[in-house]
């Protein structure tokens, strides 16, 4: 904007008044490069500082994972000596279990007439105990085997063992009524004897707990939970308390007492164990009287 100037002994002129508003201009713009050049610095002090976290979660992580791993190695390292024991446990129990069950049969056979009706029970008794442990120490043996076992994994049909199995129980009991539903293939990819026995163990058990039911249904299928196959077999039998489901696949635990169902309580530990050795899973849902459901994955 132009202003009149009026001075003595001068013309009038005019004064261009940008000259006061051009400082003020200036002095915004030296304020904006000033503080652009304060904030220059900032960015860096911010990146720099995010490197620095990184870098301490980073150490973080691996000291975490050097940790994990040292975890491991001292879990299989045990799980290793453990099998070993249990091996050699059970193996050097068979000789004395043999002596004692056979020496007990002899004395029966040999001198049984000139013995008291007490002692031939005490001898009875001793023999009976000595089969229940030669039982245990077999089933102790073969869940041992179960991770000394190599493995070769190959793509397999579940339905052709099941089918196989289900065949040869039938003949075994052939007055029982049981309808197997199995589909007509079934692919998996794992170790052909290990799943075999896994599924034989499942199929068995299923067999078992269905022998009150006057018409039984045993069921083998598979679904997808989303990119997992989910395999399960199920049946309609005795069932068993969820409550207890933890114990299920412990060693020698039991759901029903012997003379419900007979057995020695060691099936499902060794179905576990081959399902852990395929980085799988397995878990069960029941309802008693209702039945069973086992549920298995075999990892990727």
């Amino acid at each position: 904007m132009e202003v009149p100037i009026s001075n003595k002994g001068r013309k009038a002129g005019t004064r261009n008044s940008s000259g006061s508003g051009g400082g003020s201009d200036g002095a915004k713009r030296n304020g904006s490069r000033s503080g652009q050049q304060e904030g220059g610095g900032q960015p860096e002090e911010l990146g720099g500082d995010c490197e620095r976290r990184l870098a301490d979660a980073q150490r973080e992580l691996g000291r975490l994972n050097e940790e994990l791993a040292r975890q491991k190695a001292s879990a299989d390292n045990l799980g290793r000596e453990l099998e070993t024991f249990s091996y050699s446990v059970s193996h050097d129990l068979r000789a004395p279990l043999r002596h004692l069950i056979g020496f007990s049969n002899a004395l029966l056979e040999d001198y049984g007439e000139g013995l008291e009706p007490t002692a031939h029970s005490y001898l009875d008794c001793i023999v009976r105990a000595g089969r229940k442990m030669e039982a245990l120490v077999d089933a102790l043996l073969a869940l041992s085997r179960i991770g000394r076992q190599d493995m070769t994994l190959l793509n397999l049909d579940l339905s052709q063992m099941a089918n196989s199995y289900a065949a040869c129980i039938r003949e075994a009991d052939p007055g029982r009524k049981v309808t197997f539903s199995i589909p007509e293939r079934l692919p998996a990819h794992g170790d052909a004897v290990l799943l075999r026995t896994a599924l034989e163990h499942l199929l068995e058990n299923a067999w078992k707990f269905t022998a009150r039911k006057e018409s039984a249904t045993i069921e083998l299928g598979s679904r997808k939970d989303g990119d997992e196959v989910v395999y399960f077999v199920r049946d309609n039998g005795a069932g068993f308390d969820m409550r207890f489901a933890d114990r299920l696949f412990g060693p020698f635990q039991r759901m029903h007492r012997e003379e419900e169902f007979p057995g020695m309580g060691i099936g499902l530990a060794i179905v576990q164990r081959i399902i852990n050795r395929h980085c799988g899973r397995i878990w069960a849902e029941a309802e008693v009287n209702e039945g069973a459901t086992f549920y298995f994955t075999l990892g990727s």
